[in-house]
């Protein structure tokens, strides 16, 4: 059986985004619920949790991508250009809410980098595999 060489990149980061994810959607959700209860939600806090949601969904997207197809070269291209989209939302949201923390921002960067790796290998692989170079040419 064919082992991709980007596979465990892309099964460990996968379950990361996954686990993150569920912390990030049951916080946003959480923190929603608790500040409706109190009375206390405004514009702000709204603007907040959405993006919280919005971001922990698409890391639970990407983790199952990169789960379900770290071993299909077929796939190396939309996994690549999944975690290149990642990687500029991680970008954004770290330069437009400083307030993150330092840490947080690094950590989410890392892990986005390793997801990129294991996603680089695999369309390596898969182009070797069809005699063309990463570029297509």
């Amino acid at each position: 059986m064919y082992t991709a060489p980007g596979k465990g990149f892309l099964q460990v980061v996968g379950i990361l985004y996954v686990v993150f994810a569920g912390l990030g959607i049951s916080s946003a959700l959480l923190g929603m619920a608790g500040t409706v209860a109190l009375g206390a939600l405004s514009g702000i806090s709204t603007l907040f949790f959405v993006t919280l949601l919005l971001s922990s969904g698409y890391g639970l997207f990407l983790g199952i991508i990169g789960i379900r197809y770290c071993n299909d070269l077929s796939k190396a291209d939309f996994v690549r250009t999944c975690g290149l989209v990642d990687l500029i939302i991680r970008s954004l949201i770290a330069f437009f809410l400083v307030g993150m923390g330092i840490a947080q921002a690094f950590f989410g960067l890392v892990l986005v980098i390793l997801f990129l790796v294991g996603a680089s290998k695999n369309v390596a692989a898969a182009a070797s595999m069809q005699g063309t170079t990463v570029d297509g040419e």
